[in-house]
């Protein structure tokens, strides 16, 4: 069955199709190497440019963060969590959201390191009742998603409950490490 899906890559936002082979999307993500997404619009996050649209292949790896909603899998295999309020930093966004934590991890939740918060974790990470704040084109931009799977190997930091706050992520997206066009397959620079 088809699904609609939306990723951010270091510099580009790519919203397409792709097959989904397993229950959820994140469990069928945190499996494959990589993903071809079909009939993609890609929008550049860094230039200015018209949005591109074209069947992208994209590692798994080279994703920063995936706006996921539709179906939570099996409620029967789901396990008990605590939840915690999450702002993660990750390359060029900031994702908020409530992150669920398996009951008893308060040794690990006192860092303020992703790999330590996140270690053990799949590779993306769900946020529930979430948004990503990022900079297109230089103007800030803020989408709201029930859920947000965060990529924890691009994790930078992570606060926690009360760190984490309530203001707005916008701020917090201005210090961040210059981008480079390198992390797609497929080379855009002669579509049109």
């Amino acid at each position: 069955m088809p699904v609609e899906l939306i990723a951010f890559t270091a510099d580009r936002r790519i919203r397409g199709v792709i097959p989904l082979a397993d229950d959820r999307l994140s469990d069928m993500l945190n499996s494959v190497p990589r993903v071809i997404i079909r009939a993609a619009e890609i929008d550049d996050l860094v230039l200015d440019a018209p949005v591109q649209s074209a069947d992208v292949t994209v590692t798994v790896g080279s994703i920063v963060a995936v706006l996921v909603s539709g179906r939570r899998g099996v409620a029967t295999r789901r396990r008990k969590t605590d939840i915690h309020r999450a702002r993660v930093g990750l390359t060029r966004f900031v994702v908020s959201g409530s992150l669920h934590v398996p009951v008893g991890w308060p040794d690990r939740l006192s860092s303020s390191d992703p790999a330590v918060v996140l270690a053990g974790r799949d590779v993306l990470v769900p946020l529930s009742d979430a948004t990503i704040t990022y900079d297109k084109a230089d103007e800030p931009t803020t989408e709201r998603f029930e859920t947000i799977l965060v990529n924890r190997a691009h994790a930078t930091w992570i606060d926690l409950d009360d760190a984490a706050g309530c203001g707005a992520d916008g701020e917090l997206v201005g210090e961040r490490p210059r981008v480079y066009h390198a992390a797609m397959v497929k080379d855009f620079t002669r579509a049109g």
